[in-house]
């Protein structure tokens, strides 16, 4: 078998931008583009890896070159080096980014094969569109070994990929700050180490494109609890990263018995308390779990699609949401609860109620996404056949954060934009910033924690308390950024009460916040004047030939 040699890269940059390729509400952040976007200064910036990349390449015997958000021009002097391979992974919004980056490898190395994959791949008739030799559909790992004559069943392994790039939150500038910023901000985000124990998910939602887009809706990569265990392990040892984002497997919980083994893995790892800072779950499986286990566990934040309260989701059924949520918080459990907006069955007046009903579950972060029929799901194919898609907005702009793009019984697209807004708007002044509800969350479930008979509860209590001399700071800097009086107040109460038992702020503090305070206002008027888009680094890694 001839070596062959291959580079794999995302889209390019810039970001957030409306030019000839993109948008500027195409944002590449999770946290600013989807939950926090409408907080204002109080948004929480990072950006994730290309995961998806990495996995392809460690798992491959070729050796591959990774282009994590390149500019154009990095992009066009990495192809000239004439790759046998090139793949471009993307989503729907970024085509224009990908066709473009087709035309280029076409006419700077015209030898080159070029393989597509993402979300993207699945458009209708991208073949003909794009002029791709290849479309990778699904699952990619298995796609390139057969593709170069690989033998499809392999030991998987897993990449060690530090999971974050935090840039900030409340105007801290991350990456020119320094010591100052990483001692403060670090301690309120942890970032950490990304776990891809599978892929897809086999709820079936007809909206859902990872259910879709995999064959068979739900692939599994790490086996068992100790499998996982290891990788995280490896990780620690490594980077001495003790937080994991568990991505890709959209409902990790649905295997007990995995999460029982790496539950035993934990309790015997006595000396370093692991968590699991991003996990996805439906309610359905989480129900079937103690909230003390999933605490024990490591769970600290987790991601819960509830959809709806007035139309009924098999996951959901006959589930009391209010208590489920409740008991996470209870543990320290952050949640990040979904709905989804401008389902079929809403009108102006329910709508609403779907949105208070989220609200009263006092989620520590909302997404409000918009019903998306996305290529390659069943909806799209149910509304194209119905005549429904409104064939007149582009591409870059269907999304789930902007316009609906089908016709609905009650909503236009302009009043699906405002109507979200609203719904963001509503969740930040009546529930406060998201980061300040995360301070909460920790500090009522405190007690239950500290006083557990479990030892891996009380070093989860310990964590904790530890982070509360941060959080005074955090909190009088909230204080002093709040836009409102009423948030105001609340924030200054919960941190007289966080006083009250782990002691009052110093001189030292308050300076601190102050501090925060200026960047803080320093990052509102670039926010107001439209600079405040943040451009992801370039990364390059080179996986070497095994």
């Amino acid at each position: 078998m001839s070596i062959k040699t291959i580079l794999l890269t995302s889209v390019f940059k810039p970001c957030a931008v409306d030019d000839a390729y993109g948008r500027k509400e195409n944002i590449p952040e999770l946290f600013h583009n989807q939950l926090t976007h409408h907080q204002g200064i109080f948004s929480q910036r990072d950006r994730n890896q290309s995961i998806q990349l990495h996995l392809i390449a460690e798992n491959l015997t070729h050796p591959v070159t990774i282009l994590d958000w390149p500019t154009l021009d990095r992009f066009r002097r990495e192809v000239k080096k004439g790759y046998d391979y090139v793949g471009i992974s993307f989503i729907q919004p970024n085509f224009r980014k990908a066709k473009t980056m087709v035309d280029l490898v076409r006419d700077v190395s015209p030898r080159s094969k070029i393989i597509l994959g993402g979300f993207g791949a699945a458009i209708d008739h991208i073949e003909d569109i794009m002029g791709a030799d290849y479309i990778c559909r699904g699952e990619g790992i298995r796609f390139m070994r057969k593709l170069l004559g690989e033998p499809e069943e392999f030991e998987f392994l897993h990449p060690l990929v530090p999971g974050v790039e935090f840039m900030g939150v409340m105007g801290a500038p991350m990456r020119t700050l320094g010591a100052l910023s990483r001692w403060l901000f670090r301690r309120y985000i942890n970032v950490g180490g990304t776990v891809v124990n599978g892929l897809g998910c086999a709820e079936g939602c007809d909206f859902c494109s990872s259910g879709q887009f995999f064959r068979p809706s739900r692939i599994t990569f790490l086996q068992t609890g100790r499998e996982m265990y290891e990788v995280m392990l490896r990780y620690h040892r490594r980077f001495g990263i003790d937080n994991f984002l568990l991505v890709g497997d959209e409902n990790v919980f649905s295997d007990q018995r995995r999460l029982e083994e790496l539950h035993q893995c934990m309790q015997e790892h006595t000396g370093k308390y692991f968590s699991i800072n991003l996990s996805f779950g439906s309610l359905n499986y989480l129900a079937r779990y103690d909230p003390q286990f999933l605490a024990e566990l490591g769970l600290d934040v987790v991601w819960i699609g509830i959809e709806s309260s007035i139309e009924e989701f098999p996951k959901n059924a006959g589930l009391d949401m209010a208590e489920i949520v409740g008991g996470l918080h209870r543990y320290g459990i952050k949640t990040i609860l979904s709905s989804i907006l401008c389902l079929e069955s809403h009108t102006n007046e329910n709508i609403w109620q779907d949105i208070d009903f989220h609200l009263s579950l006092k989620p520590v972060y909302s997404q409000f996404a918009h019903l998306s029929p996305c290529q390659g799901t069943r909806l799209w194919e149910r509304l194209v056949r119905e005549g429904r898609i409104l064939h007149t907005i582009p591409v870059e702009d269907r999304h789930a954060f902007k316009q609906i793009w089908f016709t609905h019984p009650h909503f236009t697209p302009l009043e699906s934009e405002i109507l979200q807004r609203q719904a963001y708007e509503k969740d930040f002044h009546e529930l406060g910033p998201s980061l300040v509800r995360w301070i909460e969350v920790n500090y009522r479930a405190y007690p239950t924690l500290a006083n557990a008979e479990s030892a891996m509860l009380r070093r989860r209590a310990e964590a904790v308390r530890n982070k509360m001399k941060y959080y005074r700071v955090l909190l009088r800097a909230a204080e002093l950024l709040a836009p409102t009086a009423p948030m105001r107040r609340r924030t200054e109460d919960l941190r007289k009460e966080i006083e009250k038992d782990f002691g009052r702020l110093g001189v030292a503090g308050h300076l601190t916040a102050a501090g925060t305070y200026l960047f803080g206002k320093y990052g509102e008027m670039k926010r107001k004047a439209g600079r405040d888009a943040i451009q992801p680094r370039t990364l390059v890694t080179r996986y070497r030939h095994k």
